[in-house]
């Protein structure tokens, strides 16, 4: 893990965002340290992907401060090529047929389809990144397979590595279990916090709905609820019954924590 002496890779303070005079991001203090995984918790409209926007260089505030490796003024083309995305709509975007390999490879050109372009082709060295990146994740049994037979699991796990491929200092995971089955689910959990315990991974940020998805690697959480920072902390302490209740208006009988993960048991009317 980097030196806590080092500065957050982003630090918000009372950062406010308004549109067509409404507060859509409403005084968010934030600090997202270097190394730190953390997870984003909230309903839909709660103001999660302006917060990420902001943290990113996509969105200014109107109001409040924002800093990102320290400094208030950085070169934001360079910011936003060390933050990769992995976000839901990305796969259908992928030609079915490109290899897994391929599209790894992509990463390194800043396309969603490889393409062999004049003076914008992949290299031998970008080839030989993408296999060492897939090992290392333990997904080499991905790299020939047609990226349109991978389940979905598996295309999330190859869209990560995609990512790295710039090495970034942070990847935003924006509802990366969106649409698997329990199964499906599972195993790319499971994946990711094999990934997320591996000292050389960058920042990871997890945007979920779902309690249960969060990791013990993800050791921080932070929960929005009508464009605010509700709560920021410890997961163990954040992710709370009365708090959950509160975030989604129904009652939980009980929350279970079990291999260091929280299941929330709801209430049936």
């Amino acid at each position: 893990m980097s030196s806590t002496a080092a500065p957050p890779l982003v630090e918000l303070i009372d950062a406010t965002v308004i549109r067509n005079g409404v507060e859509i991001l409403s005084r968010a203090t934030w600090r997202l340290q270097r190394g730190r995984h953390w997870a984003i918790l909230g309903p839909n409209g709660s103001g999660k992907t302006t917060l990420l926007r902001v943290a990113g260089g996509y969105v200014w505030p109107n109001r409040g401060i924002v800093r990102r490796l320290g400094e208030e003024l950085v070169d934001l083309a360079q910011l936003r090529r060390s933050i990769g995305w992995v976000a839901a709509d990305m796969a259908p975007q992928i030609p079915p047929e490109e290899s897994a390999l391929e599209t790894v490879v992509s990463g390194a050109l800043a396309m969603l389809g490889l393409r062999r372009l004049p003076g914008l082709s992949p290299s031998e060295e970008d080839f030989a990144a993408a296999r060492a990146l897939l090992h290392d994740m333990h997904c080499d049994a991905l790299a020939e397979k047609p990226f349109g037979v991978l389940s979905q699991g598996e295309r999330q796990q190859v869209l990560v590595a995609r990512a790295r491929m710039v090495d970034p200092l942070l990847i935003v995971l924006d509802e990366p279990c969106a649409g698997m089955d329990p199964g499906v689910r599972e195993r790319f959990l499971a994946w990711l916090e094999s990934v997320a315990a591996a000292a050389t991974t960058p920042s990871l940020v997890l945007v979920t709905h779902h309690v249960e998805e969060i990791m013990p690697s993800f050791e921080s959480t932070l929960v929005m609820a009508g464009g605010k920072i509700i709560a920021a902390g410890p997961t163990a302490e954040v992710v709370a019954a009365k708090r959950l209740e509160q975030l989604y208006g129904v009652s939980i009988d009980r929350l279970d924590r079990a291999g260091g993960r929280c299941w929330p048991i709801w209430h049936s009317a």
